[in-house]
Order: C-alpha cells, then sequence, then structure tokens
C-alpha cells in the first residue's frame, strides 16, 4: 500500500471511530439533540465537547505519528536502494579490474615458470624486466587502498574475499624490483607461490579468470588444512600438499 492510500486510510478511519464513538454517546447518553441530520452532529460535539476533543486530538497525533513514521520508511528505502546501487558499482567497477589483472598475472606466472635460475644473469633479468612490470602494475598502491574502501559497501563474505586478494597482492608487492631476486632459484620459487595462491583467489571472485591460469601447475596432491600447515612448521610432517586450495 503506498503512502498515499495509507494517509487516506488513517483519515476516514480517525473519522468513523469518532461518529461511531459521538453516535454512541448520543443514543445512550443525556442530551437534548434532536435526530436531525446533519444537525444532530453538530448538537452531538456541543453535548459532548471533551468527548469529541480528545477524539479530534487522538486522531491528530495517530496522524502525526504515520507521517513521521512513514517519512522514516521512505528514507530507510532511499538509503536501501542507493546502497544497492553502489554494491552494483563497486562489483562492476572492480570486476572489470579483476579480469585485466588476472590475464596479467597470467602473463608473470608463465613467464616464472619459464626462467631458468642457473641461466645467465642477463637473459633473467630480460625476463625479469617483463615479470616485475606487470607486478607493479596490478600491485599499485592507489588501486589498494581505493578497492579495500570500495569493498566494505559489499556484504561480509564477499568482502572477506576481495581482502584475501587484497593481501595476496600486498604480498607480491616485494617483487616490483629486480633486486627482490638476487638468489633467482630461491626467490623465483617464493614468486611463483606467491602467484600461485593469487591465482585462486582472483578464481575465487571471478571464475572465468580460470582461462588465464590454463596449463600451468597450480595443486599437486591435496590441499594443505590448517592442522597438517601446523605439522609442517613443527617438522613432523612433510610438504608434498598443496599449500592452499580455495575450497580451504
Amino acid at each position: 500500500m503506498n503512502r498515499s492510500i495509507q494517509g487516506l486510510c488513517i483519515i476516514l478511519g480517525s473519522v468513523v471511530v469518532t461518529a461511531a464513538v459521538l453516535a454512541a454517546a448520543v443514543a445512550w447518553g443525556p442530551h437534548q439533540c434532536g435526530l436531525v441530520f446533519p444537525k444532530i452532529i453538530g448538537c452531538a460535539i456541543g453535548s459532548y465537547e471533551s468527548i469529541a476533543g480528545g477524539m479530534i486530538a487522538a486522531a491528530t497525533a495517530l496522524f502525526a505519528g504515520w507521517l513521521a513514521w512513514s517519512g522514516v520508511q521512505v528514507q530507510i528505502a532511499a538509503e536501501e536502494k542507493r546502497a544497492a546501487a553502489d554494491r552494483i558499482e563497486v562489483e562492476r567497477v572492480l570486476q572489470d579490474d579483476l579480469n585485466i589483472f588476472a590475464e596479467a598475472l597470467g602473463a608473470i606466472f608463465k613467464v616464472l615458470e619459464r626462467i631458468k635460475p642457473d641461466a645467465d644473469w642477463e637473459t633473467i633479468q630480460a625476463q625479469l624486466s617483463g615479470v616485475t612490470l606487470g607486478i607493479e602494475r596490478i600491485t599499485s598502491d592507489t588501486w589498494l587502498s581505493t578497492s579495500r574502501k570500495m569493498v566494505t559497501l559489499l556484504g561480509w563474505e564477499r568482502r572477506r574475499h576481495y581482502e584475501e586478494l587484497f593481501d595476496g597482492l600486498e604480498q607480491l608487492q616485494k617483487f616490483r624490483d629486480e633486486s627482490a631476486f638476487r638468489y633467482p632459484h630461491q626467490h623465483i620459487n617464493e614468486a611463483l607461490q606467491v602467484v600461485r595462491d593469487l591465482s585462486w583467489r582472483f578464481e575465487l571472485l571471478r571464475p572465468d579468470t580460470e582461462q588465464y591460469f590454463k596449463g600451468r601447475f597450480r595443486r599437486a596432491g591435496k590441499a594443505w588444512t590448517l592442522g597438517h600447515a601446523v605439522e609442517v612448521q613443527a617438522g613432523v610432517a612433510d610438504r608434498t600438499r598443496a599449500s592452499f586450495d580455495p575450497s580451504d
């Protein structure tokens, strides 16, 4: 029921109730009113001023309360509509960025896997130049800062997934410069692990980004559980199981 109909119903209802109360007073109470319409209305109001005044005051208070309540409801509905529109816009903007960044991450993944740590430094450096360029673009501080603010408009589950992606991108930031690969064999493997984990994060938020990671090695055996990770850290379990799976 829209606001206009609600208001009309309250007014008509107040009039009907007031008329019914006065009619009952005239029918069973003392009065000098003749049963002639519409004179009886004025006579009833004059004879029972306190009742009529109380009913009119109650009706006015009811209508004023309804006006305030309906105004709040309109404001709430407008806020909900605006929030829903903001969530849609945030998802649209971020999803476009995710597609671009996932494609770049796939290229970084491909190059890192092809680097041979025992090759001469000039060859490795040439390959790393492309890797660091891509990493610098997809781990922009400005983009991360703005995106973290944007996702505060989303639901908790969706926001958590985005925050995990942002955390992963921040971990990748340390590889934005070629100097981070001073020990190629070790540091390339470290970068690959971060990239592997990030590939799952992208795919979780936008499933069609899987296309950019086809053919890449992303898992081996059963995914680690938190308990297994604790055992590995303590040195009482092996490391042959994959370290990340989006289902964890």
